[in-house]
């Protein structure tokens, strides 16, 4: 790269647009940092007390919601005691990081002199830009992915395996949802390695996936020895996930919204009461086994959900398919839904993003069916973890707002539907060497 610095101009464009972009939005936005509503903030605040990763309302130990973000909040506070202004400019940075990521993804692509388009493309999303404004861990979360995946798209050094899994393991305590990828890798790998005759595998791809593994491992199992030291229960994701399946299959949602008109949403401005979502979660909690107060109380509860959950779903095969069919129209929608970021705007600017997406998707689909892998292997990583995260959101509650970590792959895929690329098959001629 060095002898070629004029390729950091479109990245150093793409840059500048975020942060001109992004700044003025998150200034109008700023108030939106405080819609605490995962209690993110409010676990920061737990741990900038010194009482550790505790349950806001009792403070007793927790693992509801995954660790990282919170961490990481607390960490800008601790070392800036700017509040909303820190987090604010974490979310930034993170922004800009993934705008960067995603042009090194595109130029290990093979896409070339093409690969500031979907860096651009980040850089003024909606989903992104907008997300950003809201302390979740989406912006987070899609950095983590993106870097991930700029080490994967070309061939893996020890080095970069080991940083490879750190990344992921970052990334799984940041939204366990990205174990669904690391599922599909680990079926990929296998069926590749099963197809291989003859010479087999070398030590160095043996020792890759050893220190990819180790990466990984070292990196998730502190959140494990931790729960297990606080309470003897081993969540090593979440105790949150039973919930947020149940909350997408459970009787009340199927009549309300499944069963309903497309566009229906289930919402406290229902005229039967009972039907409301506040009160099923008041009457959800009148079944429970026990109060919430622990992670080995939560993880009982989390398993108790998830039963619920899976009983619906066996007592209405009927109504459990149509509410996938739904998820997936939710999660790829192009129009602001609900509680999606932009959803309150008025409706001119409502239109101008579904136009957007629209566009984008389509695009999309036409690098879908270009199949740019058969030219470039590179492409498995990506691929596998839009399918992985789409996969996830099937069968768990969706939204708009839960594509946002997914979006610099689309914007990949789009890019190679406006252009087709002709790097030949794993000649990444401008990828950066393996010393890089």
């Amino acid at each position: 790269m060095d002898r070629d610095r004029s390729k950091f101009w479109p990245l150093l464009g793409a840059v500048l647009l975020a942060v001109m972009v992004r700044v003025p939005v998150a200034a109008w936005r700023v108030d939106s940092l405080g819609d605490d509503r995962d209690h993110y903030r409010l676990l920061a605040d737990g741990l900038i007390e010194g009482n550790g990763l505790v349950h806001p309302d009792h403070g007793t130990p927790t693992a509801y919601r995954p660790p990282l973000y919170p961490l990481v909040l607390a960490a800008v506070a601790w070392t800036t005691g700017a509040g909303d202004l820190g987090v604010a400019a974490l979310h930034l940075a993170l922004g800009l990081a993934t705008v960067a990521g995603t042009w090194l993804v595109a130029v290990r692509l093979g896409l070339g002199r093409r690969a500031w388009l979907p860096a651009v493309a980040v850089a003024v999303d909606p989903l992104l830009v907008v997300g950003a404004t809201l302390p979740m861990t989406e912006t987070l979360f899609a950095a983590l992915a993106t870097w991930m995946l700029a080490l994967t798209t070309s061939r893996l050094s020890v080095t970069r395996g080991l940083v490879a899994g750190i990344l992921f393991g970052l990334a799984a305590l940041c939204r366990p949802s990205v174990w669904a990828f690391a599922v599909l890798v680990v079926v990929a790998l296998g069926i590749r390695w099963l197809r291989k005759t003859g010479a087999g595998h070398g030590p160095t791809d043996r020792m890759v996936v050893a220190v990819t593994l180790a990466g990984a491992a070292l990196t998730v199992s502190p959140w494990l020895v931790r729960n297990l030291a606080v309470s003897g229960t081993p969540v090593l994701t979440t105790t949150h996930g039973g919930y947020t399946l149940l909350l997408g299959n459970n009787p009340v949602f199927y009549e309300q919204v499944v069963r309903q008109p497309l566009g229906t949403t289930w919402n406290d401005t229902s005229s039967d009461a009972g039907r409301r979502p506040t009160e099923w979660r008041k009457h959800l909690e009148t079944r429970m086994p026990a109060a919430p107060r622990g992670i080995d109380a939560e993880r009982q509860r989390d398993t108790f959900m998830y039963r619920l959950a899976v009983a619906n779903i066996t007592h209405d095969p009927p109504g459990f398919a149509r509410a996938c069919l739904l998820r997936v129209l939710r999660f790829w929608t192009p129009w602001p839904l609900e509680s999606a970021p932009g959803s309150a705007w008025p409706a001119l600017i409502k239109w101008c993003v579904a136009a957007w997406y629209a566009t984008v998707l389509a695009a999309m689909l036409v690098g879908i069916w270009r199949a740019p892998w058969r030219a470039n292997s590179g492409w498995h990583a990506p691929l596998l973890f839009l399918l992985a995260l789409s996969l996830v959101h099937v069968a768990f509650w969706s939204t708009m707002r839960m594509r946002a970590p997914v979006m610099p792959v689309v914007f990949l895929l789009a890019t190679v539907g406006t252009w087709t690329p002709t790097v030949k098959a794993d000649t990444l001629d401008d990828a950066p060497p393996e010393g890089y």
